[in-house]
């Protein structure tokens, strides 16, 4: 009798370990975005794990972009990819050689564009505002390298063309005279530019992110600290920029980490924002600017460093409650 008893305690034991063991398993693959697996975008249309913690799939229920201009000033795009042949993709342009497409040559300007505005189908993934209208302004050759000159000329015609959003995935360590120029003259037009802060590991944050009127972005991982590769500075807010799940090339899909893609959250979201600027208090007949929106940003953030805003996370990751 007692040895049936041992053994029925042992089986008992087994049992609970292996279900122990089952559900650990199962919540490191839901909470662990690197077990978000690129192959699977293939075979089913997947939600990336950010978009979730910032309360993007709620979001959706009242706006999706519509409406709103968005121009990417990248390493331009790879209009083959199924998940980014769309008719939201009003435009490319190539600043860096005029008579040639704006083709991507190295796969950083696809996969901010997936981030944005990845169709909303039954594959791949889907962007946060998959109804923004989206401006393909290659100003990135293929060493990620450009020239403030050919900036420029990018964000003048953002000026005549009436674009309401700016993303500008380039940083460098010094203040450029031409370049601040060209943005003070986009933002008085009302325009939003978003920059990334750069991946500089603790240093400065760079330029154009350290202007004043620019929106700038520093990275958080998924458990909402701070990216080792993230700088400091003149940092505004935070948004998730660790293993994220994007487009590439050749009709692919990848994760990568980086300050840019954590900035092209917080463009995606703003774009949400305001293609439903009545819900934010904000009314477009009395125009719509850095200021006011910075004001909507900030009442959406969770504070995640020092009290208020600090050099590091900035006001803090902005996501809708």
């Amino acid at each position: 009798m007692l040895n049936k008893h041992k053994k029925l305690f042992i089986l008992t034991a087994a049992i609970l370990i292996l279900f122990i063991l089952i559900l650990s398993v199962y919540l490191y693959v839901k909470n662990n975005p690197s077990t978000q697996n690129p192959q699977q975008a293939y075979k089913k249309q997947i939600i990336p794990w950010s978009y979730k913690k910032l309360g993007i799939v709620k979001m959706w229920k009242f706006a999706k972009g519509k409406n709103v201009k968005v121009a990417i000033l990248d390493s331009g795009i790879d209009l083959n990819h199924p998940d980014l042949k769309s008719a939201n993709i009003i435009k490319t342009i190539n600043f860096v050689e005029p008579n040639k497409p704006a083709l991507d040559e190295t796969g950083h300007g696809t996969f901010i564009t997936g981030i944005i505005a990845a169709q909303n189908n039954n594959f791949g993934i889907v962007g946060i505002a998959p109804e923004a209208e989206i401006f393909i302004l290659k100003i990135l050759n293929k060493k990620l390298e450009g020239k403030v000159d050919v900036v420029a000329r990018a964000l003048d015609w953002c000026v005549k063309n009436k674009i309401n959003i700016v993303n500008m995935s380039f940083s460098t360590s010094s203040d450029n005279p031409k370049l601040r120029k060209a943005i003070l003259n986009a933002t008085k037009h009302g325009i939003i530019i978003v920059a990334a802060a750069r991946n500089s590991f603790g240093s400065k944050a760079g330029y154009p992110a350290s202007y004043n009127e620019v929106i700038s972005i520093a990275s958080v991982n998924y458990k909402n600290q701070i990216s080792e590769f993230s700088s400091q500075g003149k940092i505004d807010f935070c948004s998730y920029g660790e293993n994220i799940l994007s487009t590439a090339p050749n009709n692919s899909y990848k994760l990568s980490s980086g300050n840019f893609f954590a900035a092209a959250h917080l463009r995606a979201i703003i774009a949400l924002i305001l293609s439903k600027p009545e819900k934010w208090g904000l009314n477009p007949k009395q125009g719509i600017n850095k200021e006011k929106i910075y004001n909507v940003l900030v009442k959406l953030s969770e504070d995640l460093g020092e009290r208020g805003k600090d050099n590091i996370f900035g006001y803090g990751l902005v996501r809708f409650k």
